[in-house]
């Protein structure tokens, strides 16, 4: 091996790593439809996937009273918000249409955007006006299936995704202005904040009966498919430059659509695809924003990578 192919390896393993975090995460949908025919309801799958991640946490994280007097409002606000996010996510992609829930949640950056602007006064400038009308014009065509003003098609699940996107967007928004709460505390706050939550609404579902070899699948699947997106994808976005997150990181909508295609029969409209285009136009836009600030690391959103 050549020096330079040597220099070059850690960027090509940087982004071999970013490219099987979408691809886990394009694909994580299967598994969690699987689990619940299996007799483990979404509700006490999402519960049980974060209790399984958040108890060993607490192995390596200490607790130290500094934090919690200094930054324990900003972690608990980042529970429930990071909580929502993940809840919402997944009771979406139990029911709904991959892509349409890829895509509202996308919306994200622009929601990042506007919020930005709402609570931290940051400038809007030409890219975030263009951002957010290429966002709505991509949304009503998504939900609308390309009648604009037709909302009739807007269900539960949709409105989960969005509010996912939107719960993902007001979490970095926090962070933007506490940059000081150290990485493994907010990970954990927000891995307990998904189990919580998934209890909470868990309560209101039927009690799950669920077959016997589920028991050493679910550990499983926690620990390497989501710990293992969530490890590939911040390797990733910490040693690649934004702009080329930006590029790698819509390739989980590729991946859920033709996953989606291949063992769900679940096509993409010309609507769906134009819309798409749109959104991820306008999230590409907020991606290069120049002067967006944001701790580090940090994922082609300009945002923390969704844990």
């Amino acid at each position: 091996m050549s020096v330079a192919s040597f220099r070059e390896s850690p960027r090509h393993l940087a982004i071999g790593a970013l490219v099987l975090g979408a691809a886990l995460w394009g694909g994580f949908w299967w598994p969690l439809r699987f689990f619940s025919g299996q007799g483990l309801a979404g509700p006490w799958l999402i519960a049980g996937i974060y209790l399984l991640l958040a108890l060993p946490a607490l192995t390596v994280v200490r607790w130290q009273r500094l934090h919690w007097r200094r930054d324990g409002k900003v972690l608990l606000a980042l529970a429930l918000l990071g909580g929502w996010t993940n809840v919402a996510f997944m009771l979406a992609l139990f029911d709904g249409s991959v892509v349409r829930v890829l895509l509202l949640f996308y919306l994200s950056p622009v929601w990042s955007l506007l919020l930005a602007w709402l609570v931290l006064k940051e400038s809007l400038g030409w890219r975030g006006v263009l951002a957010g009308a290429l966002a709505i014009a991509g949304s009503i065509l998504v939900i609308g299936h390309g009648q604009v003003g037709s909302w009739s098609a807007f269900d539960l699940d949709d409105l989960l995704a969005v509010s996912a996107g939107l719960a993902f967007a007001a979490s970095n928004v926090l962070l933007r202005g506490n940059q000081s709460v150290p990485d493994r505390e907010r990970a954990v706050a927000i891995w307990w904040g998904c189990a919580s939550l998934g209890l909470m609404v868990a309560l209101f579902s039927p009690w799950p009966r669920p077959h016997a070899e589920l028991f050493w699948l679910l550990p499983a699947f926690s620990w390497f498919w989501v710990g293992g997106a969530t490890a590939a994808t911040l390797y990733g976005v910490a040693r690649l430059p934004v702009g080329l997150s930006a590029v790698i990181m819509p390739v989980e909508i590729l991946f859920g659509a033709a996953s989606a295609w291949l063992l769900a029969g679940e096509a993409v409209t010309w609507s769906e695809f134009t819309g798409g285009l749109a959104i991820l136009a306008a999230a590409g836009l907020q991606m290069r924003r120049p002067t967006l600030p944001g701790p580090v690391p940090t994922d082609s959103l300009g945002e923390e990578p969704r844990s």
